[in-house]
């Protein structure tokens, strides 16, 4: 049996936290992706979500998310790299 936060290897279905009365609300949010990206993004959102240590805390995907952004915003570089020409 794995526990809540854990990935079943047959299914690789993650095993969520059940509700606990001190749990905050919640509300899903999600995103459009490519569909030839999505594994590829799944791996990088899990691979920084272990690296930082949250991958087995709840709201790890908000955790790693917000700290991604938070850091994007601290970098004067990245502004308008939408509006940028691709390097070819």
């Amino acid at each position: 049996m794995i526990a809540p936060g854990q990935t079943c290897p047959t299914c690789e279905q993650r095993l969520p936290f059940p509700v606990k009365p001190s749990s905050p609300p919640t509300k899903k949010k999600g995103y459009w992706l490519p569909v030839d990206e999505h594994s590829a993004h799944e791996d990088v959102l899990k691979t920084t979500a272990q690296f930082l240590g949250v991958h087995e805390q709840p709201f790890w995907e908000f955790k790693t998310v917000t700290l991604a952004l938070g850091l994007v915003l601290q970098d004067e570089s990245l502004k308008g790299f939408g509006q940028r020409s691709p390097v070819a």
